[in-house]
């Protein structure tokens, strides 16, 4: 019994599982089960269980796929970038002991997701181990189980020991998969379709079943500053320290993600440099810049992320909403081809939605928003706006907003919005942008740490009308 229950804990936690809020500890204060009953249950979860084939592999994987097609459950793995051979420990210097830890709590929750999804009550099936078969790409590591074979215990077994191969970083096991699977355990994991998008290591693979003409919006996650924002007349060493900046707070929002984070945790210059290969002076200083735009705090030379209250949360959608309202009605004056780049950003953000994930359909509206900005004809209205999108960004990251009940009106109110505007219908695309950032702040901050203060929403806005 206890096993399951910390295995529930676990298997539902997302990208935060290798923070504090998961040691032995907190979980036993959060079950009522004593400390060493959940260092067994853990270790047991982990561990898989005796039997299925030898896996002949040694360290430097990192995870590649999560495929779940009923009644079949395939893990894709590959050489951890940087890694010299099979078993070198290239990657693994200089590892924290802190995110050693983290790695292995992240192994931990995938085995706990597929005990606790009830994939073992499918039809008795074979768990397949292969590290060379004709189908895969050379140095691809498939841990598969499906019909007929091999039993439940033995394809945990070859999984157990498959993670043991993984680098000890939080990279192997990245928090957009704990996410995804997070949500997707609570109906079996049916549906779990998860590709590493950001590998650069052989063989690496793409997302299936997106078609080619709509898989634009898979670029969508970062976006570039309005594009009038930036003149000939500034100085080529202003441009580059700005685009330096913008790259390292893709970077720390990515890693925010994938570590799980939580307002107030401290963040270090030296990892972000080593992942971007650039000198650490050059990140130290793009991330004080990043303090002056509210995105960090600083203290005694150390840089946390922001603590998030409802009252920050207000001011900035208060301010994306009047800034925006400015922006509507400027767009409402202009053609059609000045208003191509907002028509493409929306059939990216009907592809997400239709292909992608909520985090992808979050992406490619507030891509949406800012091409709406820059068709605006405003430079300085639509820099303010991306200003504060960037800020709004770090929100939506330190928070691990789960978008997934929005989809579909976010959709629907991108789609009112340009078409009213292309219409000349301003008055309906400004109350639908009214009651899309109502809609949106009211469910940012209902998971802020803070209360949320309705007077002051209505005070700073005025009442909105529901579309």
């Amino acid at each position: 019994m206890a096993d399951e229950i910390v295995a529930g804990v676990l298997a539902t936690a997302g990208p935060r599982v290798g923070g504090r809020d998961y040691s032995t500890r907190r979980i036993a204060l959060m079950t009522g089960l004593s400390q060493p009953v959940v260092s067994r249950a853990m270790r047991r979860l982990r561990g898989g269980t005796a039997g299925g084939d030898t896996v002949p592999v040694s360290g430097g994987l990192w995870i590649t796929g999560f495929r779940v097609e009923y009644p079949r459950v395939t893990l894709l793995f590959e050489e951890y970038p940087g890694t010299q051979s099979a078993g070198d420990e290239v990657g693994h210097q200089g590892v924290r002991s802190g995110e050693r830890q983290s790695s292995e709590r992240r192994a931990t929750s995938v085995m706990a997701a597929l005990r606790v999804a009830g994939v073992s009550g499918w039809p008795q099936s074979q768990a397949s181990f292969d590290a060379g078969d004709e189908s895969l790409p050379a140095g691809v590591v498939r841990v598969m189980w499906e019909p007929g074979g091999q039993s439940w215990d033995g394809f945990l077994g070859q999984l157990s020991a498959v993670l043991d191969a993984c680098v000890p970083t939080v990279d192997a096991i990245p928090g957009d998969l704990l996410a995804q699977v997070s949500v997707a355990v609570g109906h079996g994991l049916h549906g779990l379709q998860w590709e590493r998008a950001d590998t650069a290591a052989p063989g690496a693979l793409r997302r299936k079943n997106v078609p080619d003409s709509d898989s634009n919006y898979l670029s969508l996650a970062e976006y570039p500053p309005p594009s009038n924002a930036r003149t000939g007349a500034t100085p080529r060493h202003l441009q580059n320290e700005i685009s330096v900046t913008e790259q390292i707070a893709i970077a720390l929002r990515k890693e925010i993600m994938n570590a799980g984070f939580r307002p107030g945790d401290r963040v270090t210059s030296t990892r972000l440099a080593n992942h971007m290969e650039i000198p650490v002076s050059t990140v130290r200083a793009a991330m004080r810049r990043m303090v002056d735009d509210g995105l960090l705090t600083a203290s005694g030379g150390a840089f946390a992320l922001p603590l998030v209250t409802g009252s920050d949360i207000i001011d900035l959608y208060a301010a994306r909403l009047q800034v925006g309202q400015v922006l509507l009605r400027a767009c409402s004056g202009r053609t059609r081809q000045q208003m191509l780049a907002p028509q493409l950003a929306l059939r990216a953000v009907v592809a997400a939605a239709e292909h992608g994930t909520a985090s992808d359909v979050d992406q490619a509206d507030l891509h949406f928003q800012q091409t709406l900005a820059d068709a605006s004809g405003l430079p300085q209205s639509s820099r303010v706006f991306h200003a504060l999108t960037l800020r709004l960004r770090m929100f939506i990251s330190v928070l691990q907003l789960d978008y997934t009940p929005a989809v579909q009106r976010i959709v629907g109110d991108d789609r009112y919005i340009l078409n009213a505007l292309l219409s000349g219908k301003v008055d309906g695309a400004l109350r639908v942008w009214r009651a899309k950032l109502d809609n949106a702040v009211r469910h940012m901050v209902h998971v802020s740490p803070t209360t949320f203060d309705p007077a002051l929403w209505e005070r700073l806005v005025g009442e909105v009308s529901r579309a």
